[in-house]
């Protein structure tokens, strides 16, 4: 027996000593605990990613289905810009209770008008409640130049707000680039989205945006004539043409909005609120089950107003701060700052 003893108290100080030597016994405890927790995550993230994602697919599905979704949320985007002429709404965040607009524009320290409230980060980030909007009008004698055309993009970091952006703000031109799978999935989601919402033939999806989909090269796409919409991949070597917008896979020609899929598979708005972070991945497929089923876009004029330069003129790199759009030509000097924000909103969830 005494033997044995030996044996084990040889053992525990030969272990004392190899412990020692590789930092002691807390370096030891610690280095198993971040083994254990990164085995624990190696199993479980992606399970819980699966989740997340078929959770945000219902429930964009859902945002996708809901007339009353769709109305409400071009009704809060037209309130929104009669509120303050220099504050030019671009996009938005529908929750199942309540809409946050995003405004572009000098921000001012005047209140909202109620029921209108500010986020207490971001005063460019103006939330108001779906069930206020039954009881709100615009201001007497505002006209609205056009309404919106929403599109959705996917869904906030939390998956509790589906973002949606106006594609009649803003250049004539979006350009989505960066990781390509991530890339042409946008661009398909969007134009399926325009497809099925504008009136038949306003929508021209041309060469290389569909493996299923042999469309006409862009140059003879963006002529085609009673086009609104053109879909491309295609580098132009001519303007857009007056009263067309393009949604270009890849940076496109003259003055752009740019929207980048980044490596970490999210959505970066170039202009948008420095805190927004977009979701793209559950779009494609909610929009794949929602397709038949989003409701027309109602138009109250007759489609997109062309623009007043023509796209080539980098003229807009000459407006005041908080344009929605930026030149692909001239790096951030087109871009509108938002210094008034630099984390998450507190409300956003």
């Amino acid at each position: 027996m005494l033997g044995y003893a030996g044996l084990v108290l040889l053992g525990l100080v030969l272990l004392n000593l190899l412990v020692r030597r590789l930092g002691g016994w807390k370096r030891l405890f610690r280095w198993i605990k971040r083994e254990f927790s990164r085995t624990v995550h190696a199993f479980y993230d992606p399970i819980a990613a699966r989740i997340r994602y078929r959770l945000r697919v219902s429930f964009l599905s859902r945002i996708l289905r809901n007339r009353a979704g769709w109305a409400q949320a071009e009704q809060a985007m037209g309130f929104a810009a009669a509120i303050d002429p220099a504050m030019t709404p671009y996009a938005l965040a529908l929750a199942k209770q309540r809409i946050g607009v995003l405004v572009a524009g000098i921000a001012a320290e005047r209140p909202l008008p109620a029921p209108w409230e500010k986020d207490e980060l971001d005063p460019r980030l103006w939330w108001i409640e779906r069930r206020d909007l039954a009881g709100y009008s615009a201001p007497g004698g505002y006209v609205p130049p056009q309404t919106p055309l929403l599109a959705c993009l996917g869904t906030d970091s939390s998956g509790k707000n589906a973002i949606m952006i106006d594609l009649l703000a803003g250049p004539p031109s979006l350009s989505v680039y960066g990781v390509p799978r991530t890339a042409r999935a946008v661009v398909q989601a969007l134009a399926a989205q325009l497809d099925v919402r504008l009136p038949a033939g306003a929508v021209e999806v041309a060469d290389g945006i569909h493996g299923k989909h042999d469309g006409m090269p862009l140059a003879d796409a963006i002529q085609r004539r009673g086009a609104w919409f053109v879909i491309g991949a295609e580098q132009l070597d001519r303007p857009v043409p007056p009263g067309v917008r393009l949604v270009s896979l890849g940076v496109g020609r003259g003055s752009s909005r740019l929207m980048e899929t980044t490596p970490d598979r999210g959505l970066r708005l170039h202009g948008a609120a420095s805190w927004l972070e977009i979701d793209p991945l559950p779009l494609a497929r909610a929009v794949a089950k929602s397709v038949l089923r989003m409701p027309p876009h109602d138009f109250e004029t007759r489609g997109p107003r062309g623009p007043a330069v023509g796209a080539d003129d980098l003229g807009d790199l000459d407006l005041p701060v908080g344009v929605a759009g930026v030149s692909v030509l001239a790096g951030d000097a087109g871009r509108p700052s938002d210094q008034a924000s630099d984390g998450k909103a507190p409300s956003w969830n």
